[in-house]
């Protein structure tokens, strides 16, 4: 059995925490088979249950920034191309949902490829949560066809996602050399050649009379920090600060052999430097003049977080390719009651969230939600809007 940490819990049961406002008319079949991948089988009660889950989070998150004006579903995603219809905002979410779905049914299906089960702790607390859920909103979820078990099965998918990441990567080499994780820092000072005009969002060039000026000054920080005595230790974000110009900003950067942010010729300058030294010049990059002083050209620190990345980056595309590989061997067909269901503006589905929230997020599908512990706690209320 594969040991579940207490600190994965809360985002497990997140979707089971969170209390929607369910909206429709009509009555639905929930025991309808709505997806189905290979042999298994996947019910409207189940699909509806997680699309609208998503829907009511979203919808939350949006109007929680104030970015949701009550007509955001219907809205365009993306035109109409040779290979496919237009999409509205709430087709991506569906077509997401649909994969996000799959994926998981297919982690199901392969758990014991790798001996993976739910703990029985996490399965009791699964059924409680799923109980809890349906009969404090039982009348709305009775009208959307969705049943208890079904509300279990969502949280039982979503856990098989979330135990599956680690036996699916143990077999990843996690072997990274100094000379694959190499990071080198410096620290940087430089000007924009553009300003922008934050009334209308206009973007011009600096004339050059103001770009002789930028020069000037990074020019007379160069001085300020060759004549400090100690270079390699003098504090160039604060000799920056106290100069005339508010134009400077001053930071420290590492970077590595696989660099696609710092300039060429900032990179460059700073490969030419040893430890400590200052690049003796202003660097022209055609957006910025750049001032360098090269830390460490080898930063421990820097390297041992690099190869941390490379591991998490080489354990994600073994576990994708995997995924990939059981997704291309099974046929996934859209039943009818799954393409008659609608993400829009009409049917509202909001959530109401208590005081106490937790977050999960999907280091697979790459949705994060917010949901609240109302039914965990007992204290969810439901109420319905839309037609």
């Amino acid at each position: 059995m594969n040991k579940f940490k207490k600190a994965s819990l809360c985002g497990v049961l997140a979707m089971a925490m969170m209390v929607s406002v369910f909206a429709g008319c009509g009555k639905v079949d929930g025991t309808k088979t709505a997806l189905a991948v290979g042999d298994e089988k996947v019910s409207l009660g189940t699909a509806g249950f997680f699309l609208r889950y998503q829907q009511a989070s979203t919808t939350y998150m949006l109007k929680q920034y104030g970015l949701s004006s009550g007509t955001f579903w219907s809205n365009q995603y993306s035109a109409a191309t040779s290979s496919q219809d237009a999409m509205t905002y709430g087709d991506n979410l569906k077509n997401s949902v649909k994969d996000t779905i799959v994926q998981d049914v297919l982690l199901r299906a392969h758990a014991s490829d790798y001996s993976v089960t739910i703990p029985d702790e996490l399965a009791t607390q699964i059924e409680d949560a799923a109980k809890t859920t349906y009969e404090k909103n039982q009348k709305k979820l009775d009208k959307m066809g969705v049943s208890q078990d079904n509300i279990k099965e969502v949280l039982e998918l979503q856990t098989y996602q979330q135990l599956m990441f680690e036996p699916m990567t143990a077999d990843t080499d996690t072997n990274v050399t100094d000379d694959e994780a190499k990071q080198s820092s410096i620290t940087y000072a430089r000007i924009a050649l553009t300003k922008t005009d934050s009334s209308t969002g206009t973007t011009t060039d600096a004339t050059d009379d103001e770009k002789a000026t930028y020069k000037k000054e990074l020019e007379e920080l160069l001085t300020q920090v060759k004549d400090s005595g100690d270079v390699a230790n003098a504090d160039m974000k604060t000799m920056a600060s106290n100069l005339d110009s508010t134009n400077i900003a001053c930071t420290t950067y590492s970077y590595g052999a696989d660099d696609t942010v710092m300039p060429d010729s900032v990179i460059d300058a700073a490969n030419s430097l040893s430890d400590g030294e200052i690049y003796d010049g202003v660097i022209d990059t055609g957006d910025y003049y750049y001032l360098v002083r090269m830390d460490k050209t080898f930063d421990k620190d820097a390297t041992e977080s690099k190869k941390q990345d490379i591991v998490s980056q080489r354990k994600q595309t073994n576990y994708n390719k995997k995924l990939q590989e059981w997704k291309d061997a099974v046929q996934v067909v859209e039943e009818s009651p799954w393409k008659k269901l609608e993400v829009n503006d009409t049917d509202a589905y909001t959530e109401l969230v208590a005081s106490s929230s937790v977050s999960s997020s999907s280091a697979v599908s790459g949705s994060s939600v917010t949901s609240s512990s109302a039914a965990a706690s007992g204290s969810s209320t439901v109420s319905s809007s839309g037609r």
